[in-house]
C-alpha cells in the first residue's frame, strides 16, 4: 500500500489526540502500532474478516474449540510456570 498524504494526515491527527489525551509517554513506534491496530490495511482487514467468518461457520457446525484451561495447562508445562 502506498502512503498517501491522507494517511500521513490521519496518523498525525491520531498521534496528536493520543498525546493530548494522556499518551505523552508513548514513543513514535508505540503510537504507530496503536494507529495500525485501529486502522488495518485492506489486506489485513480482509484476512481478519475471513478468519471471523470461518470461526462463525465452525461454531454453527458445532465446533466449540478447546477449553481455555487446556491451553493454560499446556503453556504452564511448556514454560515451567508453577514448578518453582
Amino acid at each position: 500500500m502506498a502512503t498517501t498524504e491522507q494517511d500521513l494526515h490521519n496518523f498525525t491527527e491520531f498521534a496528536r489526540e493520543r498525546i493530548s489525551g494522556g499518551g505523552e509517554s508513548l514513543s513514535l513506534d508505540e503510537l504507530f502500532d496503536l494507529w495500525r491496530a485501529e486502522n488495518p490495511s485492506a489486506d489485513l482487514h480482509a484476512e481478519n474478516l475471513a478468519a471471523l467468518r470461518a470461526a462463525i461457520r465452525d461454531f454453527k457446525s458445532g465446533d466449540r474449540g478447546t477449553p481455555a484451561g487446556k491451553h493454560s495447562d499446556q503453556l504452564r508445562r511448556a514454560f515451567g510456570a508453577g514448578n518453582q
